[in-house]
C-alpha cells in the first residue's frame, strides 16, 4: 500500500482541519498540519499528497495533479449527435452500469439524457475525489449539475460488484479501461495515471457482465486495442480519433 498523508491549503481553518483528519480517518490515511509546506516537500516523505481545499480535493503524486473537473463533459453534451455512446443506447432511458468511474466524464453524459446511471471506482482515492466533484462542483449549466447529483457511486471493483449482482439487474454494462495503449495520450486524465490499475481481467469481466446485461456490453478502447475482435463486439470506427467504441449486443437466446 501507497504511503499517503492528507492534509489542508496552505491557507486553512479549523473546518479544513477537522475535514482533513476526518477524511485520514476514513481513509485509514496519516494526518499532517500543512504548516506552509509545498507539495514538494511533503512528497519527500510520502508517495502521495491528498489536500483539502475550501472547495475541491486534489491528490499529489510525483509531478501529477487529479482532481474533478468536467473535462471533455461539456463539449460532449454540446456535440451529442457524433457521441457514440449516446448513439449506441439511443434514447429509450436505460439503467445503465458504468464499471469504470474514474472523472465519470461517460456517467455524467449518460444522465445528463436521463438514463439511471450507477457508477464504480475501484481505487479509493479516486472514488473519493470523483464521487466528491459529482456532489459539489457546481457547473454553469444547471442541467448538468441535476446530472452528476443523480449519479449513484460506489468504491467497488466492477468484476466483484457483478459476481454479487442479479442476472439481468442492468439493461446496459459500459466499461472504459483505457489501458491497452497507455492513458497518458489522453492530457484531460494525466493526473489520474499514478492511482489507475492497468491489469484488467477482460475474461472474467466479459462472462459477469453477459449475465448481468439485459440489452448491451459497452467498451471504450484503444483503436489498435484487440480487444475488439477477440470478444466479439461491433467496432463503432470513429475517424481521426485514437479511442473507438464497440458492443456486444444481449438477448435470451444467445444467452441460452
Amino acid at each position: 500500500m501507497k504511503n499517503i498523508i492528507v492534509t489542508t491549503s496552505v491557507k486553512t481553518t479549523f473546518e479544513l482541519n477537522t475535514k482533513a483528519q476526518n477524511l485520514a480517518n476514513e481513509l485509514n490515511l496519516k494526518y499532517i498540519i500543512r504548516n506552509k509546506k509545498t507539495i514538494k516537500q511533503l512528497l519527500e516523505d510520502a508517495q502521495g499528497v491528498l489536500v483539502v481545499y475550501k472547495n475541491k480535493l486534489s491528490y499529489f503524486e510525483n509531478d501529477s495533479e487529479f482532481f474533478f473537473h468536467l473535462d471533455t463533459t461539456a463539449l460532449k453534451i454540446k456535440n451529442s449527435d457524433n457521441e457514440p455512446l449516446v448513439e449506441i443506447i439511443g434514447k429509450e432511458k436505460q439503467n445503465v452500469l458504468d464499471c469504470t468511474m474514474g472523472l465519470a466524464g461517460d456517467s455524467i453524459l449518460l444522465s445528463y439524457y436521463g438514463h439511471h446511471v450507477t457508477s464504480l471506482e475501484k481505487n479509493n482515492i479516486i472514488h473519493l475525489i470523483t464521487s466528491n466533484g459529482l456532489k459539489h462542483y457546481v457547473s454553469p449549466n444547471e442541467k448538468i449539475n441535476k446530472a452528476m447529483r443523480k449519479i449513484i457511486t460506489y468504491n467497488f471493483d466492477c468484476i466483484d460488484y457483478l459476481k454479487k449482482t442479479p442476472d439481468n439487474a442492468f439493461d446496459i454494462i459500459y466499461f472504459d479501461p483505457m489501458f491497452s495503449h497507455g492513458i497518458a495520450e489522453s492530457n484531460n486524465l494525466s493526473g489520474i495515471t499514478p492511482l489507475a490499475d492497468s491489469h484488467f481481467k477482460y475474461d472474467e469481466f466479459i462472462k459477469e457482465a453477459y449475465r448481468v446485461a439485459r440489452d448491451k456490453i459497452i467498451i471504450k478502447a484503444h483503436f489498435k486495442d484487440n480487444v475488439f475482435e477477440k470478444y466479439n463486439f461491433t467496432r463503432i470506427i470513429r475517424k481521426n480519433t485514437k479511442f473507438h467504441f464497440g458492443f456486444l449486443e444481449i438477448n435470451e437466446k444467445t444467452k441460452n
